[in-house]
Parts: structure tokens; C-alpha cells; sequence
């Protein structure tokens, strides 16, 4: 015999409700990467490391356990590579781990390229999912590259950042920005704190209401993508 809707017993409904509920919040809690899926960042190679800084968004308002796992990873000779995630910068034969992300909230998955003196270039590959749903997932790439000339000759569009440490205000100064030029500060644990453009050669932006600490500052000039740290006291 047919079962109209009405005819279904309370408690059932009840149990099927919040089954529902629980499929749409899985569905709608999804991870995402806070701008592009590859990362390029390139220096001298007397530097002790190249780092790609790369962010993971979490949608849902609830905490979700995430794994990362590397995929792919192609060095010059003499390179190591590492991930650092919200929780450690790991040694560079690991090549997965897991971390919590709490709800709305970004955190940072970063591709270090350690150069010991050598030129080169290096490619890291890392899938990030879910753990119980791992078809939730993205991909990030990073890829670094090393040359024998100075930074100066290195990066046409070099970046100042002072004064450093910084208490009330830091001064951003761009040789020749593109338009469209910006700049985004970000704090250790991966959370943008700031966002503005880069309009002229020099920009004094205020920093006195952040926490102290140590920052980074993630400059994009148009394909160029420029990091500085630097410490607000």
C-alpha cells in the first residue's frame, strides 16, 4: 500500500530532516584555494629559500580535517623542498600530513625551495581534501626557479618595504607598478589582514591596529608576485 507523506510516522521525519540538513551543510562546506592554483616565485640563487605562499579557504562554518599529499616534485640537483602547513614546516622526506582548518576561516599550505647555493628550478604538485569526503579537494602547484644573478638584476620591479620593524605606519614602495598593481598582508597563521592598491611608486599604509607580530606582505604586480616579511611592534 502507498505511504503519503502525511502518513509517515513523526519520529521518521524528524531522523530524515536532519539528514537532509547534514547532506546540505556537506555540500555547501567546500575548500578552495584564495587565488591561482599556480604559484611561481624566483630569485638569486644565494638566497637560503624561494617560498611560494599559498592559501586554503574553508566555506563551511565548521571545522574540517584536511590532508595534504604530494603529488609531484622535480628539483635541480642539490635542491630539497618542504610544505608548510597551519600546523609545522615538515622535513623534506615528508610527503603528507593532516591538519584542521576551522570553520570560515584560511590557512596557509606554503611550497619552500631550499637552493643550497645551486641554480636551478623545481616544481612541487600538492592535492588538498577533505579526509571524510576526499573527492573535496584542490590542487596547487608551485614552481621555483633560481638564477646565478643578484636580486637587483633579478627582479626589474623590486620592492622596499620600511620601516622595519614598523609600529604605526609602513611605507610599500614598488619600482615601476603596473596598473592594477596590489597588496595583500597576510599574519603567520595564513589570515589576510589587509588589502590595498598599489597606485603610485609608494604607498604609507597603516598598521598600528595590527597585533605585534611578524607579517608577510604578498605584492602582485601584474604576472610578478613579490613577498616580504617584516615585523609590527
Amino acid at each position: 500500500m502507498y505511504l503519503y507523506p502525511s502518513s509517515i510516522d513523526p519520529m521518521k521525519k524528524i531522523i530524515l530532516f536532519t539528514l537532509l540538513c547534514g547532506l546540505s551543510l556537506h555540500t555547501f562546506g567546500q575548500i578552495s584555494l584564495q587565488g591561482n592554483d599556480t604559484l611561481y616565485v624566483s630569485g638569486p640563487s644565494t638566497e637560503f629559500e624561494l617560498v611560494a605562499y599559498a592559501n586554503i579557504v574553508n566555506q563551511s562554518e565548521n571545522p574540517v580535517d584536511l590532508r595534504w599529499v604530494r603529488i609531484h616534485n622535480v628539483l635541480s640537483s642539490g635542491w630539497t623542498s618542504t610544505i608548510c602547513d597551519v600546523n609545522f614546516c615538515y622535513p623534506d622526506v615528508t610527503d603528507s600530513a593532516t591538519f584542521t582548518l576551522a570553520g570560515s576561516s584560511t590557512g596557509n599550505l606554503d611550497g619552500h625551495f631550499y637552493l643550497n647555493g645551486n641554480t636551478g628550478e623545481g616544481t612541487m604538485r600538492v592535492r588538498v581534501y577533505e579526509v571524510n569526503n576526499p573527492s573535496n579537494s584542490v590542487v596547487v602547484t608551485y614552481i621555483a626557479s633560481a638564477t646565478g644573478l643578484s636580486a637587483s638584476n633579478l627582479l626589474k620591479h623590486s620592492l622596499k618595504v620600511y620601516p622595519v620593524p614598523a609600529q604605526d605606519h609602513l611605507t610599500v614602495e614598488l619600482n615601476q607598478p603596473k596598473q592594477g598593481a596590489t597588496a595583500e598582508m597576510y599574519n603567520m597563521i595564513g589570515k589576510r589582514v589587509a588589502y590595498f592598491a598599489l597606485k603610485d611608486g609608494k604607498t604609507r599604509v597603516s598598521v598600528g591596529q595590527l597585533p605585534k607580530g611578524q607579517y608577510i606582505l604578498r605584492v602582485y604586480n601584474g604576472s610578478e608576485v613579490i613577498t616580504k616579511n617584516f615585523v609590527k611592534l
